[in-house]
């Protein structure tokens, strides 16, 4: 995606010292999360548009932006607040507290053109701007499943995805599990390298198939739902999701509840494969309707949690041992589906590596050094017992990001 963007980019007379300068518009205008240098690179500022993230058209779109879109209006402030009250998400569903944050997002402008705009979900064109938009730049698309470590509550029958509103619905970051932001929101809006729309059917409280390991809740959609969820409403890539199998990413999310309720079996040493044929069964599924491109993740180091710190050190290494073999199940699952399914790509992402890294090294990161605390701290490991604060999310994005380059 970044070669076809700089191709553009050379093709319409852009240097690539421009191009590179446009990154630092991007980084200061960067809204949540976002510390770093906040004065703007000549010819810049930074105005509102909605409150979220938007995955910005830069000025090496810009000559065909022109073509496309009109505005008028002048040039407004260098950051605007919104600080409105949301209401709870009807795919609320998982068992722990889930906190949707209030932040500001602004998006770059350029003063010598005024046309970095996008799609607005707030009204705020309509009632300070007009514009058109018939052209869309390249978009890598994301279609996400898994659990609470990836749910945002996106409605698949809602708001969809689009370059100014990239997760969608509900407002960035969503409904999460770690107090605000999570993984995918930075993957997709923070820390990404191209337009990425990201479809996230991802459920709290998920497995791989309730009829094998049955979640908490009987309305809790697991893996096999979302599966069929996503191929009933965008299989046959509907304008929607205009998805191809080279422009798609698929990421799969997955077995943080299967072992935590399936680990201490006596049958576990097989039961794993079952779990992990059930999954790739459903990757099998993705393949055959034209997916070529998968993200898997392993399973982060959950006997670190603080709901497990009161088990047995027995238990804990017990648990470790399975995650241990789950991982390694996978990558093996993952050489053998490459084989036998030509034109298959796919990148294994190491969480409980990562995960570890940050609990290792939380000063590193700017967290509270103990690392068992969880609260509503944004400076605390854990937001509550078993799920991860925003720090860890933040960095698992990132490291994401880093290993798809290349692709977005």
């Amino acid at each position: 995606m970044k070669t076809n963007v700089l191709a553009a980019a050379l093709t319409l007379g852009f240097s690539v010292t421009a191009v590179n300068a446009l990154v630092g518009a991007w980084g200061q205008c960067g809204g949540v999360t976002y510390t770093g240098e906040t004065a703007c690179v000549s010819g810049y500022g930074c105005k509102y548009l909605n409150d979220l993230k938007p995955n910005i058209l830069l000025s090496i779109y810009a000559y065909i932006v022109l073509l496309a879109m009109r505005t008028v209006g002048p040039v407004g402030q260098h950051y605007h607040q919104d600080n409105r009250s949301h209401k709870h998400h009807p795919r609320h569903h998982d068992s722990d507290d889930h906190i949707q944050s209030d932040n500001n997002y602004i998006v770059p402008y350029n003063d010598s053109n005024d046309y970095h705009f996008v799609q607005d979900d707030d009204n705020f064109l309509e009632n300070h701007h007009y514009f058109e938009q018939d052209f869309v730049p390249p978009a890598a698309l994301h279609p996400t499943i898994g659990d609470s470590s990836t749910q945002t509550g996106f409605d698949p029958n809602g708001i969809q995805p689009s370059v100014g509103n990239p997760m969608g619905n509900p407002p960035y970051p969503g409904w999460t599990s770690s107090g605000g932001i999570n993984w995918i929101d930075v993957a997709t809006a923070k820390y990404n390298r191209s337009t990425v729309l990201t479809y996230n059917l991802a459920y709290g409280g998920a497995t791989i198939d309730a009829n094998l390991v049955a979640p908490y809740a009987s309305n809790v959609l697991s893996l096999t739902d979302q599966t069929n969820q996503f191929l009933s409403i965008y299989a046959n890539s509907p304008a929607s999701a205009p998805w191809s199998p080279s422009n798609t990413l698929f990421s799969v999310f997955i077995g943080i509840n299967d072992i935590s309720n399936a680990w201490w079996r006596s049958d576990w040493l097989t039961f794993v494969d079952t779990l992990i044929t059930a999954q790739f069964a459903l990757v099998e599924k993705m393949y055959n309707a034209g997916g070529r491109k998968f993200l898997i993740f392993n399973i982060p180091p959950i006997e670190r949690a603080p709901v497990n710190l009161s088990q047995s050190q027995a238990n804990r290494d017990a648990l470790k041992t399975a995650l241990a073999l789950w991982s390694s199940k996978l990558q093996t699952y993952i050489t053998n589906f490459k084989s036998s399914h030509s034109g298959t790509t796919f990148w294994f992402y190491d969480s409980n590596a990562d995960f570890n890294y940050v609990l290792d090294n939380p000063s590193s990161f700017g967290m509270n050094t103990d690392v068992t605390l969880y609260g509503n701290n944004p400076t605390y490991a854990w937001f509550n017992d078993f799920h991860p604060g925003i720090i860890i999310q933040d960095y698992l994005g990132k490291r994401v990001d880093d290993l798809l380059t290349g692709f977005w």
